[in-house]
């Protein structure tokens, strides 16, 4: 890969996939790179359009040692438990989108971007505290720690999502609530292994199990590599008004928002030894992602929150990240960084904005209100499954057809291709534009200095 022929030093603010993923992209760019923060562990699914960055930049191996491919999605009724139907991911769909659809631990993702960002020479400050965030006359950035350190950059990435530091000194605008709640729970599968009804389901590694039900719905998958199986439970938020979203909400509580649902369901809650509750939130639409100075610039849930759990949630992050590694390849002066700012905002808003409507439809569609529409969803399932059709094959006038169509360009998506795609249409013109302008301003002063000089 060409490096940028001027190397500026960014300042990435948290340890986030994001943040971890800039680090790898930009330093593969030739950049100086700092990252500060730690953090936090969850299940993750890593659809085609992230796994193949992940490829791209040499992380094949480790992919391997902690990941399960998954291969289909299989249906059932929330309330009743027998099967709607079946959607297996063909061998193409993966050779077209030139990547795999993989689980793994959110851990493990964060893990293996941090030793990869380490070994391109990033340094790491962990578990820093930020103090606050200034600019200099010239606006140079700066970051003050709670230790009382400060440490200079060119660039600030911010990347800790809506509450962060980076984020309001650039916004400071709050979340908007939305009319979903999700559960994350984990069960030890050497329990499940022990329960006859729970057994086969481990029999299933690539296997994606989900649930549909009446404003509820549910996905169970296995961690990766780790000895848990985690199951993602989306109920109705006013079920749970008056809870405080927490970690230590209790199995009945769990059981009391789930309301009917099948006995493979509770079992599972029943062996769960850890439980999350978080709302899904509806992120605020920034008018800006960048500060007035062009030095300091939001990615990832600092710029456009996910829902978590979403299958997009984790791959647009690190889609932000090989959009801005990308950009900055190509710097070789110090005018261009607010410009290549720029046009990373207009390259991500429009994509992650409609990745994010695509994957807030889906939730729509698993867990429909009771009525026609439900009803008719479930009944042209049972009907394609009894005929061995794939449940997201079906005619312009299937909404889950449809649905699936838009998520396979959403997984064909190649973030390093977009911007280099920016840079040959766009970017060169803008540089040779500049350079032109140059040529003729030093023309205009020559031409004028000529007849101060005949005069």
């Amino acid at each position: 890969m060409v490096a940028a022929s001027l190397r500026i030093r960014f300042l990435i603010i948290g340890a986030t996939p994001a943040g971890l993923a800039s680090a790898v992209s930009l330093r593969q760019a030739g950049h100086h790179v700092v990252l500060l923060g730690a953090y936090d562990t969850m299940p993750v699914a890593v659809p085609p359009n992230m796994s193949k960055l992940l490829l791209r930049w040499g992380l094949e191996e480790e992919l391997k040692t902690t990941s399960v491919q998954c291969r289909s999605m299989f249906i059932q009724h929330y309330e009743r438990g027998d099967a709607l139907g079946e959607h297996v991911w063909h061998e193409e769909l993966f050779k077209d989108a030139g990547g795999d659809f993989l689980n793994m631990s959110y851990s493990d993702i964060l893990r293996i971007l941090q030793r990869k960002a380490e070994s391109l020479g990033t340094e790491i400050i962990p578990h820093a505290r930020i103090s606050s965030i200034d600019f200099d006359d010239d606006e140079r950035p700066s970051v003050r720690l709670a230790s009382g350190d400060v440490v200079e950059a060119d660039v600030i990435v911010g990347t800790e999502g809506t509450d962060s530091v980076a984020r309001r000194a650039i916004v400071g605008e709050e979340m908007q609530g939305a009319s979903i709640g999700l559960i994350s729970l984990t069960i030890p599968q050497e329990a499940m292994a022990a329960d006859p009804q729970l057994a086969p389901m481990l029999e299933q590694r690539k296997v994606l199990y989900s649930w549909w039900g009446n404003s509820r719905a549910a996905l169970a998958w296995v961690a990766g590599v780790h000895p848990q199986y985690f199951l993602r439970v989306h109920v109705p938020e006013e079920r749970t008004e008056g809870l405080i979203w927490r970690r230590d909400i209790t199995r009945e509580q769990v059981m009391s928002y789930m309301g009917k649902c099948e006995p493979r369901l509770r079992r599972l809650v029943e062996l769960s030894t850890s439980i999350r509750c978080t709302p899904l939130t509806e992120p605020a639409q920034l008018e800006t992602w960048s500060h007035p100075s062009g030095r300091m610039v939001l990615i990832g849930d600092a710029a456009h929150p996910f829902p978590i759990g979403a299958i997009n949630e984790v791959a647009n992050l690190v889609c932000d990240a090989a959009v801005l590694g990308e950009l900055f390849r190509h710097l070789h002066n110090e005018d261009q960084i607010a410009s290549f700012l720029r046009a990373f905002e207009s390259l991500r808003r429009e994509h992650a904005t409609a990745t994010l409507a695509a994957d807030v439809a889906n939730y729509g569609l698993f867990a429909m209100p009771p009525g026609e529409e439900h009803e008719m969803r479930d009944r042209f399932m049972e009907e394609k499954y009894r005929a061995g059709i794939e449940a997201f094959t079906g005619t312009e006038d299937d909404r889950l057809a449809a649905a699936w169509e838009k998520d396979k360009d959403f997984l064909a998506y190649d973030a390093e291709d977009h911007a280099a795609e920016w840079w040959n249409d766009w970017g060169l013109l803008q540089e040779r534009a500049n350079q032109r302008a140059q040529v003729f301003e030093v023309e205009q002063i020559a031409q004028a200095t000529q007849r101060i000089e005949v005069n």
